[in-house]
């Protein structure tokens, strides 16, 4: 459940992390499943590459700063 929340925490297009405000609730969202559930970075970071596959490696590494922030992981 928690990587259905992440995943629609990226715009559909930009695939920026939290970039719009339904991208930012949905980021609530997962981050208090992902809390609940005691996911770790670790498998979040798999599912953010997962999601961001195809994207440019310096896009991959800002989303994943950004991410690591918003989680505080």
């Amino acid at each position: 459940m928690w990587k259905t929340h992440l995943k629609q925490a990226f715009g559909i297009v930009d695939k920026r992390f939290a970039g719009h405000p339904m991208d930012q609730k949905k980021a609530q969202e997962a981050r208090k499943i992902i809390k609940r559930d005691g996911v770790t970075w670790a498998e979040i970071e798999a599912e953010i590459t997962r999601i961001l596959q195809g994207a440019t490696l310096v896009h991959v590494q800002e989303q994943m700063a950004e991410a690591r922030k918003y989680f505080k992981l």
